[in-house]
């Protein structure tokens, strides 16, 4: 062999785009470009026999990993356009066209089919100076808290638009239901799947155990930027708001814009927030979804708001409030 040839295989292991050695060599340029690696992987230990949607955020140019460690995804049923799932080991990798893309896959599990609503992620290496497309998004630790992969930066955000904003994310939920209040001409979130399992659990286990019926939480607060969280006054920087997976919610089925009476004492006051602390606290002591544990806490009425509470999946039991 050559030293010419030996240099060519060489850069061409490594994936350089641009060696004048490869292309003596006549390999396609496309071929110099390798998946990237560190992609999302979505890694949850089951789901709920009652689920029919989840949610899969996706970085484009890297191979996505979702796994669910309890069922086998026997089959890919229906993918969007560009978008490639393969079965591996049991779970999917998935690999995104470039672009603002987003769509609806279907998946068999045993005898079920399973709708995954996935989205693309801008990297987080397009924001320059906290900005992104001009959106003010603020900077994110480059340690993650307590070494915990929850609090690991994100790998990307979501653009939300005006085409995609009603991306149904899961059984109940849309993507705008938890976009930052911060206003610009861009807008950008970071969702996790794990926030949205926590919330269909919980609405469904007020519905079963407890006879509390509604058609969705109202989310009063879900994604934050750094930018905004800080904007508004709160001093912790490793907020689960910046990291797609904490919720501030209440129940509103009246259309009154606070809390119902959930608890049927015939008041609206902290002892409802309370009762739906309660339920989530049933959730993270539960030994089918303590995996899904996180922080929350009760909160009082103001003159703005009615009672509510904040829920998460930080990966460990934190507790505050009233």
């Amino acid at each position: 062999m050559t030293r010419t040839s030996a240099c060519a295989i060489l850069l061409f292991l490594l994936g350089s785009p641009t060696s004048p050695a490869a292309a003596v060599q006549g390999i396609p340029p496309e071929m110099l470009q390798p998946v990237r690696a560190g992609g999302v992987t979505v890694d949850l230990k089951t789901i709920p026999a009652y689920l029919d949607r989840l949610f899969m955020p996706l970085l484009p140019g890297t191979v996505n990993a979702l796994v669910i460690r309890d069922q086998t995804i026997g089959a890919v049923l229906s993918a969007p356009p560009g978008y490639h799932l393969d079965r591996h080991n049991g779970g999917l990798q998935i690999e995104a066209p470039a672009g603002d893309r987003y769509g609806y896959a279907r998946v068999r599990i045993g005898n079920r089919v399973l709708t995954l609503a996935m989205i693309n992620l801008i990297p987080y290496d397009a924001m320059h100076g906290g900005l992104l497309d001009g959106y003010h998004v603020g900077r994110y630790h480059l340690a993650a808290l307590r070494g915990l992969a929850s609090y690991d930066r994100p790998k990307g955000f979501i653009r939300l638009t005006a085409a995609n904003r009603d991306l149904q994310v899961s059984d109940h939920y849309r993507l705008r239901d938890f976009q930052c209040k911060l206003d610009g001409a861009q807008k950008f979130l970071i969702l996790r799947t794990e926030a949205l399992l926590k919330l269909e659990i919980l609405q469904h286990r007020l519905a079963a155990r407890y006879g509390v019926h509604f058609t969705r939480f109202r989310i009063m607060s879900g994604y934050r930027t750094p930018y905004y969280n800080a904007m508004i006054g709160n001093e912790t920087t490793y907020s689960r708001h910046l990291y797609g997976d904490a919720m501030d919610i209440y129940i509103d089925e009246n259309g009154s814009g606070r809390m119902n009476d959930i608890n049927g004492d015939g008041r609206v006051d902290i002892n409802d927030a309370r009762f739906l602390l309660k339920v989530d606290e049933e959730i993270d002591r539960s030994p089918r979804w303590s995996w899904l544990r996180g922080g929350a806490g009760a909160y009082h009425s103001t003159p703005t708001h009615g009672p509510f509470v904040h829920i998460d999946t930080r990966g460990y039991v934190a507790r505050w409030g009233a």
